[in-house]
């Protein structure tokens, strides 16, 4: 889905610590001033969705963390969000991506961006991933939605 943002339209920036939230923010509100777009730099602690937004960004959980009690706190806080966006009926795309790449996607992903990807950047295919950990949260959140809405296929 790709959002109506008209000038004076606020965008929502989630995601749980260590994600890279607070950069994206900052360079999407440096970016989109000009069109006169606001960005807010949601608070994950407690959990609540800023309101008046047309659209909502999700950070990805592809940047590392070395600490495993981080990435476990870092996962259960985007499972938590995850959860306020979906009870909400809010819209919101993931970003992933580093540096200047993830600026593109959350372009991208806000209908502002080229849709072609950036050179030198391969065009993202879940299918073709190799990554275990991705693919177990997959998998996982996955399983998760199914035995909370009661069925086993």
């Amino acid at each position: 889905m790709t959002p109506e943002l008209p000038a004076g339209s606020q965008i929502a920036v989630l995601g749980a610590e260590g994600t890279g939230r607070t950069a994206l923010a900052n360079a999407l509100a440096q970016r989109l001033r000009q069109q006169g777009i606001a960005v807010v730099d949601g608070s994950t602690t407690p959990i609540t969705l800023p309101s008046g937004c047309a659209f909502t960004l999700l950070m990805g959980l592809d940047l590392p963390l070395a600490d495993a009690e981080a990435l476990q706190q870092r996962e259960q806080a985007d499972a938590l969000l995850r959860d306020a966006l979906a009870t909400a009926r809010r819209p919101f795309a993931v970003v992933h991506g580093r540096g200047p790449e993830r600026l593109a996607n959350a372009l991208r992903a806000l209908g502002l961006g080229s849709t072609e990807p950036s050179r030198g950047a391969a065009a993202w295919s879940c299918d073709k991933c190799s990554d275990p950990a991705c693919e177990h949260r997959l998998f996982t959140d996955l399983l998760r939605r199914r035995a909370e809405a009661g069925t086993d296929s």
